[in-house]
């Protein structure tokens, strides 16, 4: 087995929390494939020109970082196991002190391999990945826009506002969680469909069946798609993106010690910290 390592340098300087670990993976007779950057949307495109770094990649950051070298895992059905540095690490299995018990389980496989879902955008011919969610917006707090959303050809609702959230259930609990979105077991096959500052009293989020065909069409300039916080403008004139569930999953080491309701009240339930 061979360990591939990815560190975040803003969340680990010199990667020193990384090193650590490779030298435990070391004098415990593992092989490490140890790669870092600065935790960016780059991460994924970075690590594929690396090649196949290891057969679990554990990676050192937080949320973000697990967002962005998720598409390079997905695409090498290559398991993640988060080391939590950032903030919350909603998406992580273990925090920087128990580096010693996450080598010990994972020489020992005392793990599972849990499956989340991601999302395919795609708009004229490019294909865009997501774990979180996909957005299509203005991106502009001072000028809203109108979108139609159809799910399966059938037109659902025109929301106007600053934009349209298709979040998958482990997105649930982030940007459209913020926008009064519902939060999805991670084991419910279901997308939600969320609105950005909607201008209207009626819309209330939809959630619709993993396997649906979920268009998003709209006319104007300067709008722009976001997958997971990668923004990407789709010019001016009519704009459509269809998304459906990628044939491609994402794969977490979990060592089961919490369960996602645990998670989620230790992770989510803070107050003004």
């Amino acid at each position: 087995m061979k360990i591939g390592v990815y560190t975040n340098y803003n969340k680990d300087p010199h990667g020193m929390i990384a090193k650590q670990f490779c030298g435990i993976l070391a004098r415990k007779g593992v092989e490490c494939g140890y790669f870092y950057g600065d935790g960016g949307a780059d991460a994924s495109s970075d690590l594929a020109k690396a090649g196949k770094i290891g057969d679990i990649l554990v990676a050192f950051g937080g949320d973000g970082t697990m967002l962005n070298v998720v598409e390079y895992c997905a695409q090498n059905a290559i398991p993640i196991l988060g080391v939590n540095l950032g903030r919350i690490g909603f998406l992580s299995e273990a925090s920087k002190d128990e580096l010693e018990k996450v080598v010990d389980g994972l020489i020992a496989g005392s793990f599972s391999l849990e499956r989340r879902a991601m999302l395919a955008a795609t708009a004229g011919e490019k294909t865009y990945l997501a774990l979180n969610e996909v957005v299509l917006g203005t991106g502009s707090n001072s000028r809203v826009c109108t979108i139609d959303v159809s799910v399966n050809g059938h037109h659902a609702d025109s929301v106007r506002g600053d934009g349209v959230i298709v979040a998958t259930a482990t997105g649930s609990t982030a940007y459209s969680l913020s926008c009064n979105g519902p939060v999805l077991s991670p084991d419910v096959n279901a997308f939600i469909i969320n609105a950005i500052c909607p201008h209207s009293l009626h819309f209330c989020p939809i959630v619709v069946n993993s396997d649906s065909k979920i268009t998003l069409s709209c006319e104007g300039s300067g709008m722009r798609l976001t997958a997971d916080g990668s923004i990407f403008g789709l010019g001016d004139g009519r704009c459509e993106v269809d998304i459906v569930r990628s044939d491609k999953d994402a794969l977490f080491v979990r060592f089961g010690h919490q369960s996602f309701y645990e998670k989620l009240v230790k992770k989510l339930s803070y107050w003004g910290e």
